[in-house]
């Protein structure tokens, strides 16, 4: 048994998840074992679209994970990244765990599926958020 069911199942035992919330928990690592699938964050500056300022990836499973034990994007994400994605209207924290499960469930086998563009003329940015 791997050290994440492990940690689920205890979860259950000591109340802290539903059987519900923990049959969730599961599938979505069942689902990491699958193919993988990161949520994706790029910060590029102007005029050069080939290497990124800011490269942020997290695991779509991790995500679920994290969304559905109350964590979302809290503790993942750094501070100053958080700031800079508020000052472009990018609210990750906001993402639920049915959201994003409609959002995968979407996907197919889509290779790259784009949540947001934004483009700060004034600072010379671009932002990209998607799943691949």
């Amino acid at each position: 048994m791997s050290e994440e069911r492990r940690k689920i199942l205890n979860m259950v035992a000591e109340g802290r998840l539903t059987p519900e919330e923990a049959d969730r928990l599961l599938n979505a690592l069942s689902d990491a074992h699958g193919k993988k699938r990161f949520f994706k964050v790029r910060v590029y500056e102007k005029n050069n679209r080939e290497k990124p300022t800011v490269k942020m990836d997290i695991p779509v499973s991790v995500l679920r994970i994290a969304s559905r034990i109350g964590a979302a994007f809290k503790g993942i994400i750094p501070e100053g990244m958080k700031v800079s994605m508020q000052d472009k209207q990018i609210a990750l924290d906001e993402f639920t765990p049915e959201m994003i499960d409609s959002i995968i469930e979407s996907l197919g086998d889509e290779e790259k599926f784009t949540l947001a563009e934004v483009t700060d003329e004034e600072k010379g940015e671009y932002v990209e958020v998607y799943i691949e």
